[in-house]
This record gives structure tokens, sequence and C-alpha cells, in this order.
């Protein structure tokens, strides 16, 4: 009962949101044209990053060129993104861009990934939250719900990836959504880091301690490796237990950090 409770009030929660979105008057340009003009050197990083890297995905997107981008330019990679969905590196750089424009699109894919999430065939009925991956990747929906926060922050965007960070049997699905729930400041997301901490694979334990830090307000990031988000990846249990507990520690008291 618990479980339907909680789809049913996520689903509340999207539809509100998504209501309030339509009602804000944001719809989503999907014209796009090629522009072989060249812009600014971010402007050029971001395009490289976003539509021709072929190794993005392991080196990772230059988010921080696009978040650089103003007037027109900011416009033009917006438009340009939205053009491009449902890929996942648009949705991840309309994240970045807070796109109220293209809000309405995602909240779309994101109903629709959610309804995904919960209605794969091949999930055990002991718990339709676990199962297979075999059907269903839940990466999108990761993406998507980090894009909406960052859009409007609502509970019910960070709910599919804790869903994820907490149920999911690949460690590579929970590790994806202990990384994009970095800096999702929200209670929730808090309580499921910190459950993550005692997670088996020792890189969803890391990135849950970078992001309980950071949603804190404390540095993240340390060379250090004595550092407690490296001591917390141990298989040793009394490193692991101790690195837990200076985590633990470090944010005991401390509110959540603001925006």
């Amino acid at each position: 009962m618990r479980y339907v409770r909680n789809v049913v009030c996520g689903a509340v929660a999207v539809l509100g949101t998504a209501l309030a979105f339509a009602a804000a008057g944001a719809g989503p340009h999907l014209a796009f044209a090629q522009e072989p003009a060249k812009g600014s050197a971010a402007f050029e990083r971001f395009r490289y990053s976003f539509f021709e890297d072929p190794d993005s995905w392991r080196d990772g997107l230059d988010k921080a060129s696009l978040a650089q981008l103003e007037g027109e330019e900011r416009t033009r990679a917006e438009t340009m993104l939205i053009a491009r969905l449902p890929d996942d590196r648009a949705i991840i750089g309309l994240g970045v861009l807070r796109s109220e424009r293209a809000a309405p699109r995602l909240v779309q894919l994101f109903v629709a990934e959610r309804k995904q999430q919960f209605e794969d065939p091949r999930r055990p009925r002991s718990d339709s939250r676990r199962g297979s991956d075999r059907d269903w990747l839940p990466y999108r929906l990761i993406h998507l719900a980090k894009a909406l926060w960052q859009i409007r922050p609502d509970a019910g965007w960070p709910a599919a990836a804790i869903d994820v960070l907490a149920f999911a049997d690949n460690a590579i699905q929970r590790q994806t959504a202990a990384e994009e729930l970095y800096d999702v400041r929200d209670p929730a997301t808090v309580q499921a880091l910190i459950k993550a901490l005692d997670d088996p694979y020792g890189l969803v334990r890391h990135h849950a301690a970078r992001a309980l830090l950071a949603i804190h307000g404390l540095a993240a990031d340390s060379r250090d490796p004595q550092h407690m988000t490296y001591r917390v990846m141990s298989d040793d249990a009394a490193r692991h237990e101790g690195a837990k507990r200076d985590i633990l520690a470090a944010i005991a008291g401390r509110p959540i950090a603001p925006p």
C-alpha cells in the first residue's frame, strides 16, 4: 500500500507542476535550422561537446561553457538543444540553462519515463520498483529529474532518481542516480544519500558522500586519498564505518545550503 501511495502522490506532484508550467505560458520552440556562423569560444566549446564529440560520455559534457553563454548565444544554444530532444545530452543541457521554454516538453518526457519505471512488465510482483534492467533503462529519467529540478525545484522530480538509487539492481544505474542528486537540495534527497553510504558498490558510496557534502555547503572534492569521500569506498568494514561517521559528523546540525 505504501508503494501505491507513493506512486499516486508522485503522479499528483508531477501533474501539478506540469500545470504550473503550462499556466506560466512556457512552450517549446522546436524549429531549428543549422547555423554555420561561428560563435564565441565558449559557444564553440559547447557546440562541440554537446553535438559533435564522440567521446562526450567518457570525457564529460562541457557544462561550464554552456553556463557561460549569455544573450543571443544562450537563446541559440537553448533552441539547438530543444530541437535535439529527447536526446539525453539535450536534456542535461536544458537543465544547465534552466530552460523554462523547454519545461513542458521535459515534463511530458518525465511523465512517460516515470510511468515506464512503474510498469516495466519484467519487474517482480513482490516489488515493482526492482527487477530486471533488460526492458527499461532509467538513465533518461534520472537526467530528466535533475533537469526539471534545476528549472523549478519540486520534490516530485528527485523522487524518481531516489527510487533508482534505492532500488536498482544495476550498480552503474545507482551510481548515476547518486551523481545526478549532487546539489539537489531537498530533505528526502539527503535521507536517500545517507542510506546510500552503505551501498554495496564503492563508487555509489563515494558519489553519495560528495553529494551530501555539497548539499550542506561543504567542499565535496579532495585529492587526499585519506579524505572521507574516498575512505567510504573501502571494502574494509572499519575504514568504511570510520568514513561514514566522519561524513555524518560533518553535516550534523548543518542546514541544507541555499542555492
